[in-house]
């Protein structure tokens, strides 16, 4: 029975998602809001330091970072994470 409903209303079938990478310091208060207003409050967001200074592959220069990973559902929300992140 459940089979058989799942194959009736595709739109239930959701797959769950994530997203991870670094940021700096300076842009997390502001990365986190804009993630939270382009999913409207659809995701699980969590963060934690790096114990040791990054070496920023552009500049060279050691910086301070934070990883993220960013929970979600559905494709809508995974493009529109992948946009702001990039």
């Amino acid at each position: 029975l459940l089979e058989q409903e799942m194959q009736a209303y595709p739109s239930k079938q959701s797959r769950l998602g994530f997203i991870s990478g670094l940021v700096s310091n300076s842009r997390m208060a502001s990365f986190e809001r804009i993630l939270y207003r382009a999913t409207r409050g659809n995701m699980f967001f969590k963060q934690a330091a790096v114990d040791k200074p990054v070496t920023d592959p552009s500049t060279g220069e050691q910086m301070e970072k934070i990883v993220f990973v960013v929970f979600f559902s559905g494709e809508w929300a995974r493009t529109k994470i992948l946009k702001i992140c990039e």
